[in-house]
């Protein structure tokens, strides 16, 4: 039997990664059935609405939407025709770019995405009950200082 050899360091980027991958998972499986029971709407649909909502009314590229989105990035076209059908957003052509499509949110999307930001803000709060503020600071900067700090290919 072949057995491995890590160094501490590997074996502590392992257990790190994992519980990374598990919280994340475990947050998003939260958020997403707080959406579906309270609002009828997923994860990606919120996404969507928030990438739009800071858009400040400029809208963004479908292309420009696809690479902010954090939820799954499947089938988006599918996911924009439905949300349009439902009147939570448009699409436009870009003027002299048949190419390219503006996707702005609308008025009702609007109303849909505040009332659910207000609820996703304490529903997060609540899942992360157990840091106290301190805690979470520290948490996001170490988040952020890794994920700067990622290279694209190991």
């Amino acid at each position: 039997m072949q057995t491995h050899r890590y160094s501490k360091r590997q074996r502590d980027s392992i257990k790190l990664w994992l519980e990374l991958s598990r919280s994340a998972n475990e947050l998003e499986r939260i958020m997403d059935g707080n959406l579906r029971a309270h609002f009828d709407q997923s994860m990606p649909r919120f996404d969507v609405l928030s990438q739009l909502e800071r858009s400040e009314g400029q809208g963004l590229t479908i292309g420009d939407l696809a690479s902010k989105l954090i939820a799954s990035k499947g089938n988006i076209t599918g996911l924009l025709t439905r949300m349009e059908k439902e009147g939570l957003l448009e699409r436009r052509q870009i003027p002299n770019n048949r190419r390219s499509t503006q996707v702005v949110i609308t008025a009702k999307g609007l109303a849909l995405f505040h009332g659910m930001a207000e609820e996703h803000a304490k529903w997060a709060e609540q899942a992360l009950v157990s840091l106290n503020l301190k805690d979470i600071k520290l948490l996001l900067d170490l988040l952020l200082k890794t994920r700067k700090t990622i290279p694209e290919k190991v």
